[in-house]
């Protein structure tokens, strides 16, 4: 485990620099003589590299990756209100772009935006690398290799920091020296091919995996070791082999078809290397993933699987206890996690996301339809778990009762009518928790019928005092389907796919997958998305993986989404179900939900004593979405542009 640290303070001295006077990458100022004060000392540099921690710490967002919102609410993941001037609202309202102020208002504070911020951590780890060597910084005096291990730690987070780059970004400078201010930036500040700069990342976390232990123990304990180098070697890996940088967009047997999913606008330095499909790029990811699970092997890593099958109190008959602790629970930030944040909301935070009669709450962060319909029916004749679209053709799934059966996971993750929340039931058909679906913002009640269960705590009430709880940024089921889906797509072996799978399923008390599985790629491939879909939901996944496999511009969802839009309106969102399509189309322009509709007669979920059935519905918050090809990235702020002209824009910004 790996949390970041919250103490460490901030040092000035060579590093910190005035916002006013900054360029993207900072160059090298004369303050030697102060250099070689600090590099002569080993506890100055220790101190160096614990503020390398606290920016992880301030600038790896978690559950609000958006000014208090999830990032999940930006694609089909979560529906969202108007609280805190819906920073989500605004972005998909068109309103965001590289002006700092635009930026500011998604991003928080200044306005400089994920780009300045991570450059100026990655100048730090220059720093820290080029000063160690040039001024011969001595060892601790009494733990000898602890200065190696320091300095492992700068290689990490020098990788970590463009990794979060290439995220966000998605093409950038690799900064891996300090520069001279006699140096003119056009020389070197000027974007360059994802998989270059994957490769010298890679360097980097190699480096740092050599440097430091398989596991952090006694005073070193919760520092970055080499799991956590070679999980973000895996993921960084990963990225750059999807379609967004391998091949191009996918057509309908899953063939790379060389079209670029931004289209006409896309103007990428590496755009000709992208389009070119290179399996190679698939097996980096195998040996990456493999590298990793020998850890797992060693036993420095496993699933949680504490608590059992008990049902955790106050919460019905559905969620068992194991699903909703794990996140509290040591031995899950010890085995499980990978890399972990402190700053877990408290309080607060519940408060926010509990509907409003639980306490004040604003529903703020809520599931939608296409999340719920990624639950799997459990089919014990088979032992073995069904898409819902599947179940139905089976006769294991009812739309009309659609919350029976479904994957243990669901209860623990979603609040849907009649279940049990802090022991009182949730009725979003009637009362102050009432669905509001209409075009208006100002409202804390839910548009899609459903609110958050996942990180709340079972027992919080607003006198409650509930201490943060951690987030975990990566955590080994990642990793285990990162490994499932290279090994498809390399035509690798299928007995490993399926037990990455079904070992995170058991956990979750879930059943296998079907015996289909075995003989078909693409069915294979439906089981791999959903999984990561369910195992990662509100984990800041969903909403890169549309992105990086080009889902959002994709020839088949545009179709799907023409098909779907010559239905009624009012009636498309059910009778595209009813009409046995399959998922929503994933062009992220529009999201659904689940209306509870009064039918004594009928009725089969029950809610307060009262019979209803239910309907699935549109959301008309925004319909459409406004999501582009630009939307493909997030721009750099435009200042740093004007100062850099070599750096180039992010497409369609």
């Amino acid at each position: 485990m790996n949390i970041l640290n919250k103490a460490a303070a901030l040092l000035g001295l060579i590093l910190c620099v005035a916002p006013s006077c900054s360029d993207f990458l900072e160059r090298e100022d004369d303050g030697k003589l102060q250099e070689a004060e600090v590099f002569a000392r080993f506890d100055k540099v220790n101190q160096l590299v614990t503020q390398l921690y606290s920016d992880m710490y301030r600038n790896s967002p978690g559950l609000n990756m958006i000014y208090s919102y999830n990032i999940g609410t930006l694609c089909d993941e979560l529906e969202f209100n108007n609280a805190d001037n819906a920073p989500a609202l605004k972005i998909l309202n068109g309103q965001l772009s590289a002006d700092p102020a635009a930026i500011g208002a998604v991003y928080g504070g200044s306005g400089y935006g994920w780009w300045w911020t991570y450059y100026q951590s990655i100048r730090k780890a220059n720093k820290i690398i080029a000063g160690v060597k040039q001024y011969n910084t001595p060892d601790h005096p009494s733990r000898p290799g602890l200065l190696s291990k320091r300095i492992g730690e700068a290689y990490f987070f020098r990788a970590y920091y463009h990794y979060m780059i290439l995220r966000f970004h998605g093409e950038m400078v690799y900064s891996d020296r300090v520069y001279s201010l006699e140096e003119d930036p056009a020389s070197y500040a000027v974007r360059e091919s994802v998989h270059a700069s994957v490769e010298k990342m890679c360097r980097d976390l190699d480096e740092a995996a050599r440097r430091l232990p398989a596991k952090q123990e006694g005073e070193e304990f919760n520092r970055i070791d080499k799991g956590t180098c070679l999980a973000v070697k895996t993921l960084a890996r990963w990225i750059a082999a999807q379609p967004l940088y391998n091949g191009g967009l996918l057509d309908e047997e899953g063939n790379h078809t060389g079209i670029s999913p931004l289209g006409e606008i896309d103007n990428r330095a590496g755009l000709a290397e992208y389009m070119t499909y290179d399996d190679n790029r698939w097996k980096a990811v195998v040996s990456a993933a493999e590298e990793f699970m020998k850890l797992v092997e060693e036993g420095r890593y496993a699933l949680y699987s504490e608590d059992g099958e008990d049902i955790l109190e106050n919460s019905g008959d559905k969620v068992y206890k194991r699903l909703e602790q794990m996140f509290r629970k040591n031995s899950f930030y010890q085995k499980e996690a990978i890399l972990t944040l402190t700053n877990g909301k408290d309080t607060r935070w519940i408060q926010d996301n509990v509907p409003a009669s639980f306490g004040s709450g604003q529903t703020r962060n809520q599931p939608t339809q296409e999340q719920v319909d990624m639950y799997e029916v459990i089919d014990n004749e088979a032992n073995c778990g069904w898409d819902i679209y599947t179940a139905k053709e089976k006769g294991l799934y009812d739309d009309a009762n659609p919350y029976v059966n479904r994957d243990p996971r669901f209860y623990r993750d979603i609040v849907y009518a009649g279940a049990i929340l802090q022991g009182k039931e949730y009725n979003p058909a009637d009362g102050s928790d009432a669905l509001t679906n209409t075009s208006g913002t100002d409202t804390r009640n839910t548009r899609t019928g459903y609110a958050l269960r996942k990180f709340i705590h079972n027992d919080w009430s607003q006198t409650a005092s509930i201490s943060g709880m951690p987030f975990p940024l990566i955590r080994l089921p990642e990793i285990m389907l990162v490994y499932a889906e290279a090994l498809n797509e390399t035509n690798g072996d299928v007995a490993t796919m399926r037990s990455m799978l079904d070992q995170i399923r058991e956990r979750s008390f879930m059943k296998p997958v079907p015996a289909s599985f075995d003989g078909d790629k693409a069915v294979r491939r439906d089981y791999i998305e959903r999984e990561r879909r369910v195992e990662l939901f509100f984990e800041n996944n969903r909403y890169f993986t549309v992105r990086y496999k080009g889902i959002m511009t994709n020839p088949a969802e545009l179709s799907r989404e023409e098909s779907y839009l010559a239905m009624p309106v009012e009636t498309r969102a059910q009778a595209w179900f009813d009409g046995g399509n399959g998922q929503y189309p994933q062009t992220q322009h529009y999201v659904h939900g689940m209306q509870c509709v009064r039918d004594e007669a009928n009725g089969k979920v029950v809610v307060n004593g009262k019979k209803y059935r239910m309907e699935r519905i549109e959301s008309k918050q925004l319909a459409p979405r406004k999501v582009l090809s630009r939307d493909y990235f997030f721009p750099i702020n435009s200042n740093e542009i004007a100062k850099t002209p070599s750096l180039v824009q992010n497409p369609g910004w």
